[in-house]
């Protein structure tokens, strides 16, 4: 019942389309990124690409959670199946994860998203 992805490359190897898109300033960029938040999802599902890994059938249609799996770098502690001990926080999904707030604006963002408040200020 498991199939064994021995490397990230593994994941991240898999065949997909990069797009680069140039906005004219950050508030564009945000504003885009906020957009292929929407539709993003939608054309994944629609492409269905990824339906077999190391010869095996799966039971998934794209590579998103496979990606995302093999680049899981969070202690046991920082997704939450630990107490917190040697950690800070716990982190809900991984780096490599789906998107879980908007960024060019508040409005619509209704999670709470764990940040270093020190790092934060500083960089504020």
């Amino acid at each position: 019942d498991h199939i064994y992805l021995d490397c990230m490359q593994a994941g991240m190897g898999c065949a997909c389309l990069q797009v680069t898109f140039q906005c004219c300033d950050i508030h564009e960029a945000r504003h885009l990124y906020d957009h292929l938040c929407v539709i993003c999802p939608i054309v994944l599902a629609i492409s269905a690409g990824s339906p077999m890994y190391r010869g095996y059938l799966v039971d998934i249609d794209c590579r998103y959670d496979v990606i995302s799996d093999s680049v899981d770098d969070r202690t046991a502690e920082e997704r939450g199946l630990k107490p917190l001990k040697n950690d800070k926080y716990v982190i809900p999904q991984s780096r490599y994860g789906y998107v879980d707030m908007y960024i060019a604006s508040d409005e619509y963002n209704d999670t709470e998203v764990p940040y270093n408040e020190t790092a934060y200020k500083t960089l504020r």
